[in-house]
């Protein structure tokens, strides 16, 4: 039988997380910026279903107040902004 060993650097593991977390924040970043320029002026109706999708691409999901409020501030021509925090370990 042979001998297996595995040394799992911790540093490293971390590294690869938080520059995840940035690069999804900034994808997003892009991709609501393309919603903005997409459907500023157009009603809160129209902008949510964009809204859904994108965070579901991802896995994830947005409440319905927090819709409500990202597509007023997309058809107000707001910009919105993801900005990664420091990864809690």
């Amino acid at each position: 039988m042979s001998n297996v060993s595995f040394n799992f650097d911790e540093n490293a593991f971390k590294r690869i997380a938080e520059d995840a977390v940035r690069d999804l924040a900034a994808k997003q970043t892009r991709e609501l910026e393309q919603i903005r320029q997409r459907y500023t002026g157009h009603p809160i109706a129209e902008i949510k279903p964009a809204l859904q999708r994108l965070f579901a691409e991802d896995g994830g999901s947005i409440t319905e107040p927090e819709l409500t409020e990202w597509a007023q501030l997309i058809s107000d021509g707001s910009r919105i902004e993801f900005k990664p925090e420091k990864i809690r370990w």
